[in-house]
This record gives structure tokens, C-alpha cells and sequence, in this order.
């Protein structure tokens, strides 16, 4: 990145600091509803303008810069329609669909981005959706804010379960147990994958009607567990596997040793602690990516920031886990296998 910026001069400078114009143009986009929109029904610019309550000032180039960054097509007659990349990952009910995620971007880490230097000053988040230490606790109490960070964690986690399922070995172990599992989706992938694993969420147990509602809805009632809790206080329940995704960024690294401790006390000996995380890994095509996440980590959490393989691996063997092996889930994101003798 650094030499293409030098060589590429004053545009590519431009370019890189007002990408913030092209980022609000799809966010935008989600938030009018017009991908949701294009997805009933094709229109052109009048007829989107009346459907979504759009002045006739602008519509027509913020609908020409969709489709020029390939999120529209435009056909001969003027009328738009969602691109094959729009319509797996934009539209409601598609199997990739990012919409969670982006909402959460859009309203909370499109402001707080705003205030980087404030963060960089002074070490706090700038997210306006809590206060206080009990990130977590203060947004389960409230249902809009619940719903949207449960959104965005699993927009986060579909893409990779396919990996996970084939990632490790499920065969040798029976029992499951997810820290911080949300409303199960990871573990209900599992569980069709592995019919043999006895799979249980460990989350607060404000998460309990969600994870309840959620398993009906996919048929997944009495396929997978719920058990309430905080993985900070107490023993965790027991099981072969314990696994943690996109969870262990949240926390300093004094708390990272606790929840790596208490769960090496609660996996059965010859089982496994599997941690999947953006991790940094210098060298990476992922690596930019992965700073720049560890920034919003900054500030969107108390304590969160990312964190690199050696710290990883450090605290597994501290623990007392006997090896740690790692592999890539795609999409940026690596897993640590850390295996109990």
C-alpha cells in the first residue's frame, strides 16, 4: 500500500482520503431501502424516486455512482437493477446478506470513526450506544441495540461456518460448548454438519428468548443448548470443545488470559480451545485490514483491540494448552487450535 500511494501520487492521496464519500454512497443505499426496493421491483429514476420519498436534486447521480461502483445495472431504458453482488449480500432474506452489519456500521462506527483522533488522544471509545464498563450487559437490556449487535455478529460469523465445519476435527469429540454464541447460528451449522455433537451456547441470559425464538424458527429446537451465563465469573460448563469466535478482540489482555485460563480448566483432557478472530499476522494480504479493525475495536469497545499469533499462542501456553496450531477461515479472520493433553 505504501508504494502504490507514493508512486501513484497527489489522485491516489485524494483517492484514499475521501473513500469516505463511496462508503457512505452504499451505506446510504441500505438505509433509503433501495436495494430491498430494486429487489421487488426495477425502476427508473422517477419511479424510485416516488417509492422511496427522494427529491429529484441528486437522485440520479447517487443512483449513476451505485452503478458505476457495480452495486446497480442500468439498462437501455434507464431502469435500474440490483447487481448479482447486491442482490446475494444486500437484499434481505439472501443467504450472504450483510444488511446487519452494515446498519450497525452505518449508525454506530460511521460516527465514531469521526472521532478517531479524539480516541487516539485519549484511549476511549467513542460509540454512542453504551457508557460505562458493562458494554455487553447494557446493550442486551436494550432490544434495538440487542437485535442490532446480534445483526452484526452474525453477518460476521455466516460466511465462516463452511470453514469451521471442515476446519477441524469434529468426529473425535462429542461435546460443544460456544462462548459467547449469541443466538446459536454457528453451533446449528455444526450440529447439520456433525449430527453426532452435543452443541450449548454459553452467553448472558438476556440472549435466552432470542436463542429460543431463533432455534424454532430454523428448526433447530432441542438440537442445541442454551446455557446463561458471564465466562468471566465462575467455572464454565464442561465439554470436549470449547470454541470462542470474534469475541477475544473484545478484551484487554489481562482479561484474554482470564477467559483462556477458565477455559482450559473447563476442556476435557484431549480436547481442544478453537479461537477464530481477525487476527494480525504481519505479511498477510490481511494485515491492513486487521489494523484498521483493531482501530474500530478501539473505538467501539471498553477494552478492545486486536491482537497477533505470538500473543495468541502466548497465552494458550500459559494456560497449560500442549499445542497450538492455526489456520486461515478466509475472509480475514484465522483459527487457533489450542489442544489439552
Amino acid at each position: 500500500m505504501t508504494d502504490t500511494i507514493s508512486a501513484a501520487g497527489p489522485a491516489a492521496v485524494l483517492g484514499q482520503a475521501m473513500a469516505f464519500q463511496s462508503a457512505k454512497l452504499v451505506l446510504t443505499g441500505m438505509e433509503l431501502g433501495l436495494f430491498e426496493a430494486l429487489a421487488k421491483e426495477p425502476g427508473d429514476e422517477e419511479e424510485l424516486r416516488n417509492r422511496l420519498g427522494l427529491h429529484s436534486r441528486g437522485t440520479g447521480h447517487f443512483l449513476a455512482a451505485l452503478a458505476e461502483l457495480g452495486f446497480l445495472e442500468r439498462g437501455e431504458s434507464g431502469r435500474y437493477q440490483n447487481s448479482d453482488i447486491t442482490r446475494s449480500c444486500l437484499v434481505p432474506g439472501a443467504e450472504g446478506y450483510l444488511g446487519g452489519f452494515l446498519r450497525a456500521a452505518d449508525q454506530v462506527m460511521y460516527p465514531a470513526w469521526g472521532k478517531l483522533s479524539e480516541s487516539l488522544r485519549t484511549g476511549a471509545p467513542q460509540a454512542a450506544t453504551y457508557s460505562g464498563e458493562d458494554m455487553f450487559g447494557e446493550l442486551y437490556d436494550s432490544e434495538e441495540k440487542k437485535d442490532g449487535l446480534v445483526g452484526m455478529a452474525e453477518d460476521a460469523s455466516r460466511p465462516l461456518i463452511p470453514a469451521l465445519v471442515d476446519g477441524f476435527d469434529w468426529a473425535a469429540h462429542h461435546s460443544v460448548l460456544e462462548l459467547g454464541g449469541c443466538r446459536g447460528n454457528v453451533l446449528a451449522g455444526l450440529a447439520r454438519a456433525h449430527p453426532h455433537l452435543d452443541p450449548c451456547v454459553f452467553d448472558l441470559p438476556q440472549l435466552e428468548p432470542d436463542f429460543t425464538a431463533h432455534m424454532a424458527s430454523i428448526g433447530m429446537t432441542g438440537k442445541v443448548r442454551f446455557h446463561g451465563g458471564d465466562f468471566f465469573a465462575g467455572a464454565l460448563p464442561e465439554a470436549d470443545v470449547l470454541m470462542i469466535g470474534h469475541a477475544l478482540i473484545d478484551w484487554n489482555d489481562e482479561q484474554r488470559r482470564q477467559l483462556v485460563r477458565n477455559a482450559f480448566a473447563a476442556v476435557r483432557p484431549g480436547g481442544a480451545f478453537l479461537v477464530w478472530d481477525p487476527v494480525i499476522v504481519d505479511g498477510e494480504d490481511s494485515y491492513l485490514r486487521n489494523l484498521i479493525r483493531s482501530l474500530n475495536l478501539q473505538l467501539m469497545t471498553p477494552h478492545g483491540t486486536g491482537y497477533d499469533l505470538t500473543q495468541c499462542a502466548e497465552w494458550m501456553r500459559e494456560a497449560g494448552f500442549t499445542s497450538v496450531d492455526h489456520t486461515s477461515l478466509g475472509h480475514d479472520v484465522t483459527l487457533v487450535i489450542a489442544r489439552k493433553e
